[in-house]
């Protein structure tokens, strides 16, 4: 494959935001995505998942959407956490990286958990709070399972995101004897990753996509806010940022909610000592 040219923690946020500039390109993104594949291999990707996946690419494209900002994100909490790039393209195939996606089954949020899944892994879901559609929230716990299942997998991705996907009982049962086969659905989840992973790679050739895909965008950090913020938008006007852009980037904040997603560069990007707790 070609090269192309924040932690889960609040102390990390704060050591990103401080060190880390303002922003990024998307070529640094995808240089870092590169780089953190377990299969780069491109050479046999499956051409119905590349051609199924095919809007992906022009999503992150798209200046009007968050997809790159969120995507770089995600990056970073999944190599931070030691785990292979194709793990940041699971929201690509669950919600295309929408954070306020709803199935009609139940899934919501960007990695589409259940309600149910949601409350094992320590998310909340009740009334009006919904802990799935926090790109903070969802990501931690998604991260947190993915490092599980891949520890319980040998280390072997493909393992890892079918067991994501079909749930580590069901991926174990198939493997005793006699055992039902898993699902279509399941059995092709990585090949879809590994796909959109070489979607990348082929727009490498693309004059206008390279262009698009160059330009700045934020770095983005968890951000504990002040426990009497009952406004998002306010808040993120003082602080001086593009409030429709925290709006967008947490469709699950509420009154109460103490943690956000923001840009970092400014104070909004940081977490004061008095803010901590």
């Amino acid at each position: 494959m070609r090269m192309f040219a924040g932690a889960l923690v609040f102390a990390s946020a704060i050591a990103l935001a401080s060190s880390a500039p303002h922003t990024r390109s998307g070529g640094e993104i995808m240089q870092r995505f590169h780089v953190g594949l377990a299969d780069p291999d491109c050479r046999k990707p499956s051409a119905r998942w590349r051609s199924h996946y095919a809007h992906v690419a022009e999503h992150l494209a798209d200046q009007d959407e968050t997809a790159l900002a969120v995507f770089g994100y995600v990056l970073d909490e999944v190599r931070e956490a030691g785990l292979p790039s194709e793990f940041a393209l699971i929201p690509f195939v669950e919600s295309r990286y929408r954070a306020d996606a709803r199935s009609t089954g139940g899934p919501a949020g960007l990695w589409q958990f259940t309600a149910g899944t949601a409350r094992r892994h320590g998310m909340s879901v009740h009334g009006k709070v919904d802990d799935r559609l926090s790109v903070v929230a969802s990501t931690r716990a998604a991260v947190r399972y993915l490092n599980r299942l891949h520890a319980m997998f040998g280390q072997d991705w493909r393992q890892t995101a079918m067991a994501y996907n079909a749930g580590e009982g069901a991926l174990r049962a198939s493997r005793r004897k006699g055992a039902a086969r898993l699902s279509g659905i399941t059995r092709s989840y990585p090949l879809k990753l590994h796909a959109i992973a070489c979607l990348f790679d082929q727009h490498a050739d693309n004059p206008r996509w390279q262009r698009a895909i160059e330009r700045q965008v934020p770095r983005l950090v968890p951000r504990r806010l002040p426990a009497a913020t009952r406004d998002l938008r306010a808040w993120a006007i003082a602080q001086g940022l593009d409030a429709d852009f925290v709006i967008a980037l947490n469709p699950g904040w509420h009154p109460g909610a103490r943690d956000a997603l923001v840009p970092i560069g400014t104070d909004a990007g940081r977490t004061a000592p008095d803010e901590a707790n």
